[in-house]
């Protein structure tokens, strides 16, 4: 077989007479070859990135790594391409263990009829594979818009090039209220949304460009002639128009809840309430009731009372019928700062409740006086006439001691009066809240129960994936420790490291989580593992010696291991979190600085201490696509550590109108509940076991 089909050929040698052999042996053979060598000091996955191979053809050096290697950057760069190994001799089990590193074949410049005869093979079977896929990707394509077709008359649908609306269905047009025949072609998308969502918006539509945007709703304020405002829910899906990449934004009635299904309008009229679309009191109790028997994913759980400051003042100001207005303006403002995970409710009046689950409560206080203060900002109307409202609002943790849910509704309750007592537009945290954390908090408790748990192998840890945000990473996690209690229930770390920290406990702690997870690396071929430490190990001087030992031992690379610091203890040990930074950096572990953000000096921390990556603190993140401050803050935060090299990831992120923003800010990567639902690993008891042992008598003193 020849070919006159110009192909790219990358081969890896050291030797110039190689790349010349097999240049004249596939030109002699009819084949237009552009070989490129790629050497032992050159970047074999930029040059397979750059170069878009048609073959790679690596020269044997006697070490069987190097293939393995090879093979695994193939696999990530350009997986379909055929790698075919050169010897000097063809042996039977050089060509076993070859194809099971993933070579497709061995071959010898001695009998070129051979090598000729297995890369063409090789590059047939490879330019089929290639049609095969364009074929059935056009295919997809037909179907997909075919689809698309038969439900025009159901789903708005608009194709978007660069922000510029190119095509628009008429089901699009009466959803935006425009008028028949008008034509939006050659209009910006940007102009039929609230200006607060635009940030969101047009993350939203980089990241679809990107391939990044995975099956995510965006929850957004459309703009009807006249400025009226109306919440709508997008789906994006990359297309093509007029040969040319779009993004098309479609709004099914599913997604914007305008099924007329008689058992939807059922459903409706018994559950929810029909001003807000907020679920009525009893069914939000039974809902919520419901969602306790079920333990949480991470962080906490909180029952939020909110109701509005002096109404009658609104009621003096719009009017009885303004003022079911101004609730349905206020609930929708609510929804707008709510998570998928989040139940709402309205409990009569003027009153709403909220089950809220955030990372901390730092998480929650920041989600309240993000939308205390939107609150505050709007101007709320009713024809001719318009008011002003604040709200207060009372908060009680949902401990783990299953109080009922009136409980804790009416502990709420009387945390959101003392708020309006002291003047309104504020919050305040419930009494049985800061009871519960005593409780929580007695150490003659919980050593005993800490102590046990090392002891007797009841700790585990959850790895939850950190994804690609605008650069990839691949293979990295987070690392969460929870414990089992005497009866194997799951204890989060917001019970037991507030204990371990006062009480010296937490080394011992730390030093078992870093064992673990360096077992895992070991284990699951993780690319990157995040591990904390506590500011006992940051002063810990034996600490270094003691992981490059475990390190050393386990047989991982360093470079599979970032240890983070919280930037409030990077402040009070400013010269030791130098020290094992470049301590740690230098032995080949990776560092950060996590929870980042929340000091008054934050700058100076990326300037003096040497890190790879730097996470923003999850309380930025709460109501972030309705808070300019915090955006400008981020982005800030990402363009100084982008110029000194650092990769930027943000903490706790929970929903995709986050995610949308992030884009446009220039965040690295995410973790938060909305990645790690789709992945997470848990430790296997038997790599921990090792770990317990290595422990002292007089680590657990």
């Amino acid at each position: 077989m020849s070919d006159s089909t110009s192909i790219s050929v990358i081969i890896v040698t050291p030797e110039d007479d190689h790349v010349a052999a097999v240049n004249t042996a596939l030109r002699d053979a009819g084949h237009a070859a552009h070989c490129i060598k790629v050497g032992p000091q050159d970047d074999l996955e930029s040059m397979i990135s750059n170069n878009a191979p048609d073959l790679i053809i690596p020269f044997d050096t006697g070490n069987r790594e190097n293939l393995k290697h090879i093979c695994q950057v193939r696999n990530t760069c350009a997986p379909h391409v055929p790698v075919i190994l050169v010897c000097d001799a063809i042996v039977e089990d050089v060509i076993v263990k070859a194809m099971e590193q993933g070579a497709r074949d061995v071959v010898t410049l001695t009998n070129t009829d051979r090598f000729l005869a297995v890369a063409n093979r090789e590059l047939h079977s490879y330019q089929l594979e290639n049609a095969l896929e364009s074929v059935m990707g056009s295919a997809n394509q037909y179907k997909h818009e075919l689809n698309s077709l038969k439900q025009v008359s159901v789903e708005a649908i608009a194709d978007i090039q660069e922000g510029i609306i190119v095509n628009a269905n008429p089901a699009w047009l009466e959803l935006f209220d425009q008028p028949e025949g008008e034509n939006l072609i050659g209009h910006t998308v940007m102009d039929m949304c609230r200006e607060s969502d635009r940030p969101a918006l047009k993350g939203a539509l980089v990241a679809c460009q990107r391939e990044k945007w995975q099956d995510a709703t965006l929850d957004i304020c459309g703009l009807r002639p006249g400025g009226k405002e109306f919440p709508v829910a997008f789906s994006l899906e990359n297309v093509e128009h007029d040969g040319e990449p779009a993004v098309r934004m479609l709004v099914s009635p599913e997604l914007n809840n305008e099924s007329s299904s008689p058992e939807k309008v059922v459903e409706l009229a018994i559950q929810r309430d029909q001003v807000t679309g907020f679920l009525n009191r009893q069914h939000f109790l039974n809902t919520v009731t419901e969602r306790l028997t079920q333990p949480p994913q991470g962080g906490v759980r909180t029952l939020a009372y909110i109701r509005p400051d002096k109404f009658s003042r609104a009621h003096r100001d719009i009017g009885l019928m303004g003022t079911e207005s101004a609730i349905s303006q206020l609930a929708q403002l609510l929804k707008e700062f709510t998570q998928p995970s989040d139940i709402c409710g309205r409990f009569g009046g003027t009153m709403f409740t909220i089950m809220l689950e955030r990372g901390t409560m730092a998480d929650v206080e920041a989600w309240a006086e993000q939308f205390l203060k939107s609150i505050s900002d709007t101007v709320f109307e009713y024809e001719e006439r318009s008011t002003v409202i604040t709200c207060s609002i009372g908060l009680c943790e949902v401990d783990s001691d299953k109080k009922p849910v009136i409980g804790l509704i009416a502990d709420s309750e009387r945390a959101c009066m003392t708020a309006r007592s002291q003047g309104g537009n504020r919050i305040d945290l419930c009494e049985s809240s800061g009871e519960a954390k005593k409780i929580r908090q007695d150490d003659s408790v919980w050593v005993p129960r800490i102590r046990g748990a090392l002891m007797e192998n009841r700790l585990r840890l959850e790895h939850q994936p950190i994804a690609g945000l605008n650069i990839d990473i691949e293979g990295a996690y987070v690392t969460l420790v929870r414990m089992l209690d005497e009866e194997g229930n799951t204890v989060l770390p917001g019970e037991f490291m507030p204990v371990a920290e006062r009480t010296g406990l937490v080394k011992s702690l730390d030093r078992w989580i870093i064992g673990a997870s360096i077992s895992f690396c070991a284990a699951n071929n993780a690319n990157l593992v995040f591990i904390r430490l506590s500011k006992d190990s940051l002063l810990d001087e034996t600490l270094v010696e003691w992981l490059k030992s475990q390190a050393d031992e386990a047989r991982i690379s360093p470079t599979k291991i970032c240890f983070e610091i919280a930037e409030e203890v990077v402040n009070k040990h400013l010269r030791q979190t130098q020290n094992l930074s470049e301590s740690l950096r230098s032995l080949g572990f990776n560092f950060a600085i996590d929870h980042f953000g929340q000091g008054e000096e934050s700058s100076r921390v990326i300037d003096l201490i040497p890190m790879g990556y730097l996470k923003i603190d999850g309380s930025l993140m709460q109501g972030l696509h309705k808070n300019p401050d915090a955006q400008n803050k981020i982005k800030e935060v990402c363009r100084h550590a982008a110029d000194k090299g650092i990769q930027t990831i943000a903490e706790r992120v929970q929903d995709a109108n986050t995610i949308a923003v992030l884009w446009q800010l220039g965040i690295a990567h995410i973790q938060g509940n909305y990645v790690q639902n789709s992945e997470i690993i848990i430790e296997d008891v038997s790599y921990s076991t090792q770990t317990t042992l290595a422990l002292t008598v007089e680590d657990l003193a």
